[in-house]
């Protein structure tokens, strides 16, 4: 049988890939987000499941491919010494967001709820 942690990322990688290609993002940053989602299992703690590393890969692929664009968009914007760097600014966010995902995504769904707590749930 195979190690759960390698079945958990061929699983994955067959689902971002479709998924994503399906949405329309680009491959390369979907690449990226996966390479950096692979390099961020390395930092979770606890057992690694089949479920677990599918998931972590996911949200790593996905937020990249979502968000790579606007980070890139972004650092052109505030930094213009990256104009220069052009689609490899975007790939490099891709990476970027593929390795922090598992603290961004925790962080933003935190924001959102003490958000939704201060307004009493009203938009």
């Amino acid at each position: 049988m195979a190690e759960p942690n390698l079945t958990g990322a061929a699983i994955a990688g067959t689902a971002i890939t479709f998924s994503g290609t399906l949405i329309g993002m680009p491959f390369d940053t979907l690449l990226a987000g996966f390479a950096g989602g692979l390099v961020a299992l390395s930092y979770l703690p606890g057992s690694l499941t089949v479920a677990r590393v599918v998931g972590s890969l996911l949200s790593s692929t996905l937020l990249a491919g979502f968000f790579a664009q606007l980070v890139a968009q972004c650092a052109f914007t505030y930094l213009p010494w990256t104009r220069e760097l052009g689609e490899t600014m975007r790939v490099a966010s891709a990476g970027g967001l593929g390795i922090c995902s598992q603290v961004l995504i925790p962080l933003g769904l935190n924001w959102i709820t003490s958000r939704s707590n201060r307004t009493g749930g009203q938009s």
